[in-house]
């Protein structure tokens, strides 16, 4: 009797097995049911929201904010590029406008691709400017004669302008232009014309000439060039007339095609 009670265990046993084994071995888990409260909570929970991930191309050094990081040549790593002008009281109504005609005609060469914006101090701005003025520089002499007059001007030799860059890497970071006009004119003794137009024919080729440095322009022996080192260079202020007829530098076209290629976004190194 106790043999078969034991037979039909191990039968019972044989049975239930075969039932739950899977045709690989493997055994299937039976489900757990979970408590009511558990369930109820998991069917009040919101699906979870898709997140956007957008991958953003990083600049070549780390923690640049570069826009143009993909740009090899010197370049500004945002736009609009700010300034500041640090007294512009001293350099007065004139020069002021003149270097604010000089954004404008960057800006419209190359179709806005290059723009400026006005820093409200000069720690924030990009481009620092300043006046500054030469004393002693210019020298005007009458001699009467019995029946004519001899008038004579000499300009000393001077820089127009003067600009120094610093940079990272490829990045632009500050620039300082200093502005150079003559002492003894509007702005210093409240008489005569600027000291910022004697010896020029009024143009703003020689702000140009200097903001084309800030962007890491360099000097060109090409004559013609905006960025030739007497671009600029008028040596008399009574000049014959029709002096100046003509004498307008546009900007190179091929320094405007690079600006364009660079700020347009469209460059590709």
């Amino acid at each position: 009797m106790a043999k078969l009670v034991l037979m039909t265990a191990l039968l019972l046993a044989v049975l239930v097995a075969a039932c739950t084994a899977k045709p690989d071995g493997a055994y299937q888990a039976q489900p757990q049911q979970l408590p009511t409260n558990i369930e109820q909570n998991i069917a009040q929970e919101q699906p979870p929201q898709q997140v956007q991930i957008v991958q953003e191309e990083k600049p070549h050094e780390e923690g640049a904010q570069d826009r143009f990081y993909y740009v090899s040549r010197l370049h500004w790593p945002r736009m609009p590029v700010t300034y500041f002008i640090e007294n512009e009281e001293g350099c007065g109504r004139y020069e002021a406008n003149r270097i604010r005609r000089a954004f404008r005609d960057i800006s419209n060469a190359t179709g806005n691709a290059v723009l400026f914006a006005q820093a409200n101090d000069s720690g924030s701005a990009d481009i620092e400017i300043r006046c500054t003025f030469i004393e002693d520089c210019y020298e005007l002499s009458t001699d009467i004669r019995d029946d004519y007059v001899i008038r004579t001007e000499t300009i000393c030799q001077h820089p127009l302008g003067i600009t120094k860059t610093l940079a990272e890497g490829n990045r632009l970071t500050k620039a300082y232009i200093e502005m150079v006009g003559l002492a003894g004119f509007a702005e210093t003794k409240h008489e005569g014309p600027s000291g910022f137009y004697v010896g020029t024919c009024g143009h703003t080729t020689t702000e140009i000439h200097e903001l084309l440095h800030a962007f890491g322009y360099g000097h060109s022996e090409d004559n013609s060039s905006i960025m030739s080192p007497e671009a600029d260079v008028f040596g008399l202020t009574i000049q014959r007339e029709g002096a100046c007829k003509g004498s307008t530098k546009a900007i190179d076209a091929a320094i405007v095609a690079e600006l364009v290629n660079t700020y347009s976004g469209k460059a590709g190194n």
